[in-house]
């Protein structure tokens, strides 16, 4: 029996979580809820459900690339890869902000770009 590389693991299991934050995040637009952040002046302006409606949709891809990278397939190596390096970009933004959180997101989005780059050629488990 063959074991599933556990860096791909990893990388699939922060896609779920991901996934799961995006989907809070869309109920938190959908409620109209300022908790977290006042999107009002925003680039749609106070139209909350349209980004909802995409923070659901990246929850669904997120979740489609999760289960692709289990199985061995490129769709969520490069979902994965996409997503991480924009996070990268996103977190060394906030690093003057919230230096400890940021260092701690950065060095798990790293771990997944290495994780989906240092087990690109392989074969996937069956």
């Amino acid at each position: 029996m063959e074991r599933r590389n556990p860096w791909l693991t990893y990388a699939a299991v922060m896609l779920f979580i991901a996934a799961a934050l995006y989907v809070l995040w869309a109920i938190n637009l959908w409620s109209d809820s300022a908790w977290v952040s006042d999107i009002s002046n925003g680039v749609l302006g106070g139209k909350g459900w349209l980004w909802g409606l995409f923070d659901a949709a990246l929850a669904v891809v997120y979740v489609i690339a999760g289960k692709s990278l289990l199985d061995g397939r490129s769709f969520g190596r490069w979902i994965a890869l996409i997503g991480a390096s924009i996070g990268v970009v996103r977190w060394f933004y906030w690093m003057a902000f919230a230096p400890f959180l940021s260092l701690t997101i950065l060095a798990m989005l790293f771990l997944v770009i290495y994780a989906v780059l240092v087990t690109w050629g392989e074969e996937p488990a069956r």
